[in-house]
């Protein structure tokens, strides 16, 4: 049953309704009687033959984020705002809902895409990976790709196949295996497989899912990435520390990272691979460092990635006052006691300070504010095995000093007589 519509930024109520392949006439009949009703209705230009005459029907605004411009100037009218699929599932409805609120729209899901491709594909929903390059940088895939996946994969248009053919190759994905399937459970439906070495289909119907299927033998990254696919200037956390910190920092999705002194990124770009939907703020002084970290993060393919370019030795607060509170914090440079004390007041309550010295000075710094706060201190030394002549020793790389911090968290207050 259908909640009655509550008063959101469109008082007259807005209502937002997945559509399939079947189209518009074989929508429920109680959405069918919102749209009779409606004063306007929104839709992608594919679905406007089937809607009444003398509506007013508008395309979905490009960009997307013009749908909130067009809602305020629409306010006086009852809406009916036609997607496809599943609003809720990588469509509209997501913020629609964060901008109108629960009660300011209600959501008519229909089956999506991604489950008919899945079901089509013969792959268990709950075992896939859901991607979207709709709107997105193709390179958004590579974080997502580790032996034996399985991908579905929302594309932006025909062309997407061929681009991410030619992409996953440059990864070293060419033996993938990929599926395109458009217009599922239409009448039009219609299917292209091939690995992504041996594709040949350049155009496909601009409605469409992608499937890919990873082999047994193609490279995973983990946890950390190799020192050498990042470029930098020497002012890199190494893997084995930048492991170590990882650790520590915990990423979870939707998490908040502030990345102090983040140099070529490696870190910020390490826990959003870890982290999906989690957003880093990276924090440095020197703009060509900035240059070379986004370059990275776009080379891994990770969203989220924001780069802060300031000096936190003149006014540490005034530099951060506009970031979101972290859920976590990595101070790799620009180390200071106000920096210090600015990410232990700043961070959320159950969060996490992680900073690395190697040289005496600042370690000097981490000393002190273990002393005074507490926290886990300890050293890091990594050696590896190097020719010496024609035997093999041992080469120590600088060794790290690493200060743990957890804030507290809230105390919970139970209830009671």
């Amino acid at each position: 049953m259908m909640r009655p519509r509550e008063a959101g930024v469109t008082a007259a109520g807005v209502t937002v309704a997945g559509v399939t392949e079947a189209g518009v006439t074989a929508l429920p009949d109680h959405v069918r009687q919102r749209i009779a009703e409606a004063d306007c209705i929104i839709a992608a230009s594919r679905f406007h033959a089937d809607l009444p005459d003398g509506k007013e029907i508008l395309d979905w605004p490009t960009p997307f984020s013009n749908i909130f411009n067009l809602l305020d100037d629409l306010s006086d009218k009852s809406l009916v705002l036609l997607t496809t699929g599943d609003p809720m599932w990588f469509g509209a409805g997501a913020s629609l809902v964060g901008r109108l609120g629960r009660e300011g729209c209600e959501i008519v899901p229909a089956v999506s895409g991604l489950q008919l491709a899945a079901a089509h594909l013969g792959w268990p929903l709950a075992a896939c990976r859901i991607v979207s390059v709709h709107g997105r940088p193709a390179g958004h895939l590579h974080s997502a790709l580790y032996p034996r996946a399985r991908l579905l994969v929302i594309a932006q248009d025909g062309s997407s196949p061929a681009i991410l053919a030619k992409a996953l190759c440059d990864w070293g994905y060419g033996a993938a295996q990929i599926h395109v399937m458009a217009h599922l459970g239409g009448p039009e439906e219609v299917c292209f497989s091939g690995t992504a070495a041996g594709w040949q289909h350049d155009q496909v119907p601009d409605f469409h899912i992608i499937g890919i299927a990873c082999g047994t033998d193609m490279p995973a990254i983990g946890v950390a990435a190799p020192d050498d696919s990042f470029r930098n200037d020497g002012k890199l956390t190494k893997r084995d520390a930048r492991a170590s910190a990882l650790a520590k920092l915990a990423p979870f999705p939707q998490a908040v990272l502030w990345d102090i002194g983040s140099g070529s990124g490696a870190v910020s770009i390490d826990f959003l691979r870890a982290a999906p939907g989690a957003t880093a703020h990276a924090i440095d002084r020197n703009d060509d460092q900035h240059v070379m970290a986004i370059e990275n993060a776009d080379h891994h393919g990770v969203a989220g990635f924001n780069t802060v370019t300031a000096d936190l030795a003149s006014d540490p607060q005034a530099v951060c006052a506009a970031l979101p509170d972290p859920d976590a914090v990595f101070i790799g440079g620009g180390m200071s006691s106000a920096v210090i004390e600015l990410a232990q007041a700043r961070l959320r309550a159950g969060g996490v300070l992680v900073a690395h010295a190697v040289t005496i000075e600042s370690e000097s710094l981490l000393v002190s504010a273990w002393h005074s706060t507490g926290g886990d201190l300890m050293r890091l030394s990594v050696q590896h095995a190097d020719p010496v002549g024609g035997f093999h020793g041992w080469r120590p790389l600088m060794p790290v000093t690493q200060w743990v911090w957890h804030k507290p968290p809230q105390q919970q207050h139970q209830g009671g007589a």
